[in-house]
């Protein structure tokens, strides 16, 4: 008996010494996931607890700022793994319409910016039972998430991918106020989840050289003190913590990467791979939105596309062009409230955007009815009252042209055909990428300045006056950072004359010309602020001759600030309460936002067109 007590013992010591499998990086990374996951759907509870019970008002909004926080210790990775699971959980509160289907088929938002709204600024009991279903489905989601995350699949290079992409979101979505606009709790959320993420780069810290671990190290305690010691929401200076903190701390990761030996991501998506910042020179891909890969850009495709863009002959009566109402030096714009229509008579229906970074999103047009860039091509030659001609035509009349053939052999194997012609306008198009402004090259770290007026007004734009919530940094039109596969249109209520009191919505239905949706009426794409101090008068329909006028649209909160009767205006209300000083520098910043170097050149002259002398001396641009 005590024999076998003996050997039983010194079985169980025995196993007790033997080596231990460790676990792994990524199941210690998983691990934790499912830790705080469990804390997230725990404060999800208490919440619904709390409005079952008819907390108080405190209560009830410190536990939902509670349950914020812990989903920022998992954001990181589900929205990297699950970006859709993600936004049933933190999406934006905004109803949707399946556009393909018939009728109005409706997607209603779900989570935590849904349930934002009815707790803040105040609490109506009566709308306890919606808010109850909210929660409810709430739960359904985050009691689960688990379920979106592949235990055993993740790699390193998809951690610091993950990574890079949540430091992206949190400048672009997070200290905006994107992210939470009632409860302004933007900044104590950067800072859990900067320290999530330092958490987390703690599995690589021990294996990096000094002193590359030291400077990695210090990059990330500078930029949570920065957050920790900030003196509220609209005193922040987020300009300040870009260039000298948040990109600092971006170029340390990217080193500890390279020097760790783990490879960037290889998943071909518009934010480039090698991108270190948002502000990197290439840290887009124009050429990822296209919808062939025959389609992507080559010089020759860029040069050859600019001599169409001002090639008379790409209209019906020859004498009109692309550069006729975009022209170079605005902006590829035409300064007009509406353009002129085809032969000078009347307007069209709306003015002529900017195309300087219009191969920077996925959408056309203001009521985005086309997808991509050769598709807008198509859409301006056929239409009646812009260009009245054909894609075909244009080839008929181009054949006529020695130089013409070569130009297109030159650029594409099949040379001179239609969707050739289309190609190449749009490739010319995704070069006119303007992103290389002051403030661009201010927060790379580069040894320019800005105005104290231009400072205070880039903050404002990032912070109090909202404008980085719908013009998203840091190409500031609607594409939505740091996926890049939405661009979102907004229903801000733009009057039809200018007036601050008793306005009259536009007539111009917008988006519901394109899908029929009643969800869209009055909705327009929302455009890129760069370089708009060359794009006056502004809006889709030139209400505002001047910048101060459009602030002045949105200090009052767009049409319903001015007397409009709007169902389901995306823009808030809300006055932004800034004061005339603070205009001023808003304005001094988009002003600052001018960059057109390179980009408005016109070509000297046009390819001679065989045997008709008339057409030979036709001037690049065209008059109408």
């Amino acid at each position: 008996m005590y024999r076998f007590l003996g050997l039983l013992f010194f079985m169980v010591a025995t196993v007790a010494f033997l080596p231990q499998e460790i676990p792994s990086d990524w199941e210690r990374v998983y691990k934790q996931f499912l830790i705080d996951k469990t804390r997230f759907h725990q404060q999800v509870q208490q919440l619904a607890s709390y409005v079952d019970n008819g907390a108080s008002l405190d209560s009830l909004q410190a536990a939902f700022k509670r349950s914020r926080l812990a989903y920022k210790r998992i954001e990181w990775l589900l929205e990297y793994e699950q970006p859709v699971l993600a936004s049933r959980v933190n999406g934006p509160p905004v109803v949707e319409v399946e556009e393909y289907e018939p009728g109005q088929v409706l997607k209603r938002p779900t989570g935590l910016q849904v349930i934002e709204p009815f707790l803040f600024p105040a609490y109506d009991p009566a709308q306890k039972d919606s808010l109850i279903r909210e929660l409810t489905v709430l739960l359904s989601y985050s009691g689960r998430l688990e379920q979106g995350i592949p235990k055993g699949r993740i790699t390193d290079t998809d951690i610091f991918e993950a990574t890079r992409q949540e430091l992206f979101r949190l400048l672009t979505l997070g200290i905006t106020g994107y992210d939470a606009p009632e409860t302004r709790t933007g900044l104590p959320e950067a800072a859990v989840t900067l320290q999530t993420l330092h958490d987390t780069f703690q599995l690589y810290a021990g294996r990096l050289p000094e002193p590359l671990a030291s400077l990695v190290e210090k990059c990330w305690a500078e930029a949570r003190q920065t957050i920790d010691q900030a003196s509220g929401f609209d005193r922040f200076d987020r300009v300040d913590f870009i260039r000298q903190q948040l990109y600092p701390l971006c170029r340390a990761l990217h080193q500890a990467r390279q020097s760790l030996g783990i490879a960037a991501t290889t998943s071909g998506r518009f934010l480039a791979p090698a991108a270190v910042t948002l502000s990197d020179s290439g840290a887009f891909r124009p050429d990822y939105l296209i919808n062939f890969g025959d389609f992507r850009s080559t010089p020759q495709k860029v040069a050859l596309g600019k001599v169409l863009f001002f090639e008379p002959l790409l209209s019906g009566n020859n004498a009109r062009s692309c550069a006729s109402c975009h022209q170079p030096e605005r902006a590829f714009t035409d300064g007009r409230v509406k353009s002129r229509a085809f032969r000078g008579r009347k307007p069209v229906l709306r003015n002529a955007p900017t195309l300087l970074n219009a191969g920077l999103q996925n959408v056309q047009f203001y009521d985005s009815r086309v997808f991509y860039l050769e598709d807008q091509a198509h859409d301006v030659l056929a239409n009646a009252h812009e260009m009245r001609t054909s894609p075909e035509e244009v080839v008929r009349k181009l054949s006529g042209s020695r130089q013409y053939k070569q130009l297109f052999s030159d650029a594409f194997p099949t040379g001179l055909t239609a969707p050739n012609v289309r190609n190449a306008l749009a490739c010319y198009i995704r070069s006119l990428t303007s992103l290389n402004a002051r403030p661009d090259r201010y927060l790379r770290g580069e040894d320019v300045a800005l105005t104290a007026d231009e400072r205070v007004g880039f903050n404002l734009f990032l912070g109090k006056a909202r404008c980085a919530t719908c013009h998203f940094f840091p190409i500031y039109n609607g594409f939505v950072p740091p996926h890049f596969e939405k661009t979102e249109s907004e229903l801000i209520g733009v009057p039809g004359r200018r007036k601050t009191r008793n306005a009259r919505i536009d007539s111009d239905p917008g988006k519901f010309m394109t899908y029929q949706k009643e969800l869209h009426r009055f909705a327009f794409k929302t455009p890129t602020v760069r370089n708009v101090a060359l794009t006056a008068p502004y809006m889709h329909n030139g209400v505002y001759k001047n910048l101060d006028q459009v602030v002045d649209f949105y200090n009052r909160g767009g049409g319903q600030g001015i007397g409009i009767d709007l169902t389901g205006q995306t823009l808030s209300a809300k006055p932004l309460n800034l004061t005339e000083q603070e205009q001023r520098a808003l304005v001094a910043f988009l002003e600052s936002l001018t960059d057109t170097t390179g980009l408005s050149s016109r070509p000297a002259h046009l390819p001679l067109i065989d045997g008709n002398p008339a057409l030979n001396r036709r001037k690049p641009g065209g008059r109408y």
